[in-house]
């Protein structure tokens, strides 16, 4: 029994470090630093390339000048990379958080620039902090920024005086201004509190050659685990490896005087014997996925990998297989490097191989490496093979049980219930798709949707607001503002033709304020002309729940005095409970009303009024329509019933024909908006239609 609780309790262990991974992968600055550092590897190999080339033409004697200007350029790149990486995340973080993209990008770069200055007069400190500088700043200003930017005072330009691009970049200014100010203050701060910064001892400590073992296990577990969690090592650890590169200039230096190279560890040992195919040690993993896979899907996607991973780069294994954030190849991938470390310094300690004595990339070609690094020793390239062998023996039982979970069906047998389930067929196959189709399919989904967004952005967008009756008395006694639109040929567009498409471009809680606008803007036109009439507008979820779109819908619900109420649908409530209830009572505040849209046709219908302060609720037309037979008639009866002992108001949508007008039976006053009394009209027609109910009702009918 013990042995059962004992298995049964690691899945939910690792249910729960599954879950939290997956949380953390998801966070905003881990997600803008693992893809905006993708968009750098083309640097780095383009660098790698240049200083592969002058290692070969200094061996073939090729003239200094020539040796020198492939050099040069290779360390001309190197010297532009935290540039380039505060540049690429602050890019990722300006989509996140909605401002101007070139603008913060150029911004970040110039941070990146000050703290080079400032740290110009200790050669040390730049070299070693500067690059941590720029993965860190981007991630601390850019969300400063766009926290200025809401503020009012912070902006120059406002709407409708400037164009959109222009207003956005004039509003950047002062953010920008006040941010790089800060940025500075800190930066001269830290070097009076800490002293000690400005020196940066600390990658000597960490990277110190001579304590090899200590040293490298350190950083070869540093560099899996930055890995695990998707931020590129290379970029992160390259003052360490600095270090370990002075190592190998010290070993060439020892070696012309005809002495022997003092340091085993360096960081021509890291690349040729560690990091073999990358981090991770990855190149032994294709390896195993080839010899011991027999899942077409695996064997495919490590032969698209081996050609790359013999240059030492393994994104397609990192972010294919994948290795982030993946538990099951956890052990190995710090295992792998960490043995490889090992037997690596203890071989060169021995004397059996000889010391790396001339620098090269850690990109530099498998067998190359071992073999040029070390002035030709062949038994280097002996010993990088044996470790290449020995990692994919060791990765082969993590990659058997890999491919034995794409070939299980993922049954699970109930025996109480007598029945089995199984996992969707998509999850058994997400090991074998294949990214390159992923990203084809992906590209042409975000194809169509800019052409669908540049054809809506040629739109001419108004409103329309359709009655809303009184069943008891006959009088209109509110509105619902409709959003319509005419394309660039004044042919009148539904709806659903380009709701789908902004809100998939995540521009809903645009659509949501400018709707409250043009609703509070018409409220304001018929008080002018002596005509006051409640209007309900449609907001999301996604509005109520941020900050900064509810903070301006208030703004704007304020100066209608009450008369613009909100809708809201169930399926929105769903979402963050705590700040929809907070944004109903800001609308109580105001005197508007707030109901439940589309009601009965979401999730855990009931539960919602119990849990939000509404007015309202609006039976969905579904059930309307539904009335017409017997089943259908008993319901609406029920949820009318179901109304009335919790005295809410009701409105009917929907509503077409006589018949679903009597079906109506509510001892409340039950509203009615449908084509039975009229469709949606313009903004100017609605007074006279509700003069006309009036009069109507005056008259003794509807």
């Amino acid at each position: 029994m013990g042995n059962k609780t004992s298995r049964a309790g690691f899945p939910d262990v690792q249910l729960f470090l599954t879950q939290r991974l997956a949380r953390l992968a998801g966070a905003n600055s881990m997600r803008a630093i693992r893809e905006g550092l993708l968009w750098l590897v083309p640097c780095l190999l383009v660098s790698a390339l240049f200083l592969i080339l002058s290692a070969l033409a200094q061996m073939s004697g090729q003239p200094e000048p020539v040796v020198r200007v492939l050099a040069g350029l290779h360390a001309e790149i190197g010297s532009i990379l935290p540039l380039l990486v505060a540049a690429s995340i602050g890019y990722m973080l300006s989509i996140r958080h909605r401002l101007p993209r070139l603008p913060v990008t150029f911004l970040c770069f110039a941070h990146v620039q000050m703290a080079i200055y400032l740290l110009s007069e200790h050669p040390r400190a730049a070299a070693t902090l500067v690059l941590f500088i720029s993965i860190a700043s981007p991630l601390i200003t850019v969300p400063l920024m766009a926290r200025l930017s809401r503020l009012r005072w912070t902006r120059i330009a406002r709407t409708g005086f400037v164009s959109e691009n222009v207003r956005e970049v004039m509003n950047l200014v002062v953010p920008g201004a006040l941010v790089a100010v800060l940025l500075v203050l800190l930066l001269l701060g830290l070097q009076q509190v800490l002293p000690d910064l400005t020196r940066a001892e600390l990658p000597l400590a960490i990277a110190g050659p001579e304590t090899p073992y200590r040293s490298g296990l350190t950083l070869a577990l540093l560099n899996s685990v930055l890995w695990f969690f998707g931020v590129q090592g290379y970029y992160a650890m390259q003052p360490f490896f600095q270090v370990l590169d002075q190592a190998v200039v010290a070993n060439a230096a020892a070696m012309a005087q005809g002495l022997q190279a003092p340091w085993a560890l360096s960081g021509g040992l890291m690349g040729s014997f560690v990091f073999i195919g990358g981090s991770g040690a990855t190149l032994s993993l294709a390896l195993a996925v080839l010899l011991f896979c027999r899942g077409r899907g695996l064997r495919v996607l490590a032969l698209a990998a081996l050609p790359i991973s013999l240059l030492n780069v393994n994104e397609i294994l990192l972010f294919g297989l994948p290795i982030i954030l993946n538990l099951r190849l956890l052990v190995p991938f710090l295992a792998v490097p960490a043995i490889n470390l090992v037997v690596a310094v203890t071989v060169v300690q021995a004397g059996w191989v000889a010391p790396a004595s001339m620098v090269l990339p850690l990109t530099a070609p498998v067998v190359f490496n071992a073999y040029v690094s070390t002035g030709g020793d062949m038994a280097a390239v002996v010993l990088q093979l044996a470790l290449t062998a020995l990692g994919a023996l060791i990765y082969a039982p993590y990659v058997r049980a890999i491919d034995r979970l794409g070939q299980d069906d993922g049954a699970i047998v109930l025996h109480a219930l007598d029945t089995t389930f199984s996992r969707l067929p998509e999850e058994a196959g997400l090991i074998v798709r294949d990214p390159l189709v992923q990203a084809h399919q992906a590209q042409a989904r975000r194809e169509t949707m800019l052409a669908h967004i540049r054809r809506i952005s040629e739109y001419e967008f108004h409103l329309e607001f359709q009655p809303q009756v009184s069943h008891r008395s006959g009088l209109c006694l509110g509105c619902e503002a409709l959003l319509r639109a005419r394309d660039a040929q004044g042919r009148l567009q539904q709806p659903g033709s380009f709701l789908r498409w902004l809100a998939d471009a995540g521009l809903m809680r645009e659509v949501d304020l400018w709707v409250a606008g043009a609703a509070v803007r018409q409220s304001r036109h018929w008080r002018q002309e002596g005509f006051a009439m409640p209007i309900s507008i449609n907001v999301s979820g996604a509005t109520l729940t941020s900050p900064e779109h509810c903070s301006r819908l208030m703004l704007l619900l304020a100066q209608a005095r009450g008369q613009v109420g909100v809708e809201i649908t169930e399926e929105e409530m769903v979402g963050d409970v705590e700040a929809i209830r907070r944004a109903i009572g800001q609308i109580h505040a105001l005197g508007a009303k707030v109901s439940i849209d589309d009601f009965g046709t979401g999730f855990s219908s009931m539960s919602y009024l119990h849990q939000f302060d509404v007015d309202a609720i609006k039976i969905d037309r579904s059930f309307v329509v539904a009335s017409g037979h017997a089943k259908g008639e008993l319901v609406l009866d029920g949820l009318l019933r179901f109304c009335e002992a919790l005295q809410l108001n009701v409105v009917a949508e929907g509503v077409e024909t006589e018949a679903q007008l009597q079906a109506l039976g509510f001892e409340g006053d039950l509203l009615v908006q449908g084509w039975y009394f009229s469709r949606a009209l313009p903004g100017e027609k609605l007074p006279q239609f509700a003069r006309d109910c009036a009069a109507r009702a005056g008259g003794g009918t509807v």
